[in-house]
């Protein structure tokens, strides 16, 4: 999950449901493993949306072309 958050909707989308899923077992039979599942979820949520947010910064702001990106792959 936390190497997902370089693909930022890919990692948005894990973090949601890492989060639900963990909130979820809370108390169930493990809530060691639920605890840790729902700060490392935490963490990529976070990281996932700084890394939208830059990224949307950057294109906004002329920073970076995503059309020219585009062509320099072609």
């Amino acid at each position: 999950m936390l190497v997902a958050w370089i693909i930022p909707l890919v990692g948005l989308l894990l973090a949601i449901i890492g989060l639900v899923l963990g909130i979820q077992d809370r108390n169930g039979s493990r809530p060691d493993l639920a605890r840790a599942g729902i700060f490392l979820n935490s963490l990529g949520l976070s990281l996932a949306i700084i890394n939208i947010t830059v990224s949307i910064y950057l294109v906004f702001s002329g920073i970076i072309d995503p059309f020219e990106l585009m062509n320099q792959l072609n």
